[in-house]
Order: structure tokens, then sequence, then C-alpha cells
């Protein structure tokens, strides 16, 4: 008897030990909710299936004051089409807080003019001949003040790259 009081007495004292251990931690668990931050999600839905062999398809962000393009993007997702798909979701990281101007574009293995076919707003299967609405996109993809991230940037684009808008 005293041995199974002694054992039960060392079992309690063992496990208010480890509770206090853990319980004094400093770890804090963060649950995030919502898109990861400085990011921003969506799919690309081609709206027609005329890849262009010998280069891929880009989906990037351009700081929307430096839009027009005139040099690289801020951040870029490669989208690895095949034949027998026309939706691709993408992720473009790193970005810092801002708006952005989101596009599709084509950039050939050796290298050349990179052609844009769609920008966000102004999805190249509801475009008119002869707008200039994805010289000023209505649209934008903007990263919070404090980093907050963005989902559903959803795009409609051509994949033919002599339907290109820009």
């Amino acid at each position: 008897m005293k041995r199974t009081c002694a054992t039960l007495l060392q079992l309690f004292v063992i496990s208010l030990l480890i509770f206090s251990v853990y319980s004094c931690s400093d770890d804090e668990i963060v649950v995030q909710i919502g898109p990861d931050p400085k990011t921003v999600y969506g799919t690309v839905t081609f709206v027609d299936a005329n890849y262009v062999p010998g280069g891929v398809y880009l989906i990037s962000a351009y700081p929307a004051s430096g839009w027009p393009p005139t040099g690289g993007p801020a951040s870029y997702d490669t989208i690895n089409v095949t034949s027998s798909t026309l939706s691709y979701n993408y992720k473009l990281v790193d970005l810092n807080p801002g708006d952005y101007v989101v596009s599709v574009g084509y950039r050939k293995i050796t290298g050349g003019q990179s052609p844009i076919m769609s920008v966000y707003g102004c999805d190249t299967a509801r475009f008119a001949t002869g707008s200039t609405c994805f010289l000023n996109p209505p649209k934008k993809a903007t990263i919070g003040a404090n980093n907050e991230g963005i989902e559903n940037i959803n795009m409609l684009s051509w994949a033919d790259t002599t339907k290109k808008v820009y």
C-alpha cells in the first residue's frame, strides 16, 4: 500500500512539473486566417488552348506606379501549361504594401519581346478591339499596410500570343 501511494505521489509531482514547464513557455500559437502575408493568389483561365511552344507563360505583379511596365515585375509565377488544362492557380509572393497590376504574359526561352495577353480588370475575353483599358486598368491587387495578402485575383486570358493586348 505504501509503495502504491508513493508511486501515485511521484506521478502526480512529475505531471505537475511537466504542466508547469509547458504553461510557463513563451511560445505563442498564432492561427492565420486568410491568405499569406505579402502574397497575391488567384486563378488564370485561358479562353483558348492555342499554347505557344518554346517559352513559358507568366503571371506577374508590377507596381501600379510603374505601369505599363518598362522593367521586370515585383513578383511572378510560372504557369506550367498542358494542352488539356485551361485553368491554373498562381501565387505571387514577397510583395511590399501597395497597389499592383497583375498580368498574364509569355516569355520566349530565347528572349525577345514578352507579349502581355491579359491584365486584371481588363480580361482579354471581354476586351473590345482598340480598347486602351490595359494602359490604366480599373482593378488592382492591393497588399495592405500590415502586409495583408489578397486572394481571388482571378483572370481570363488568351493563350495565343497573336491576341496580345500589349
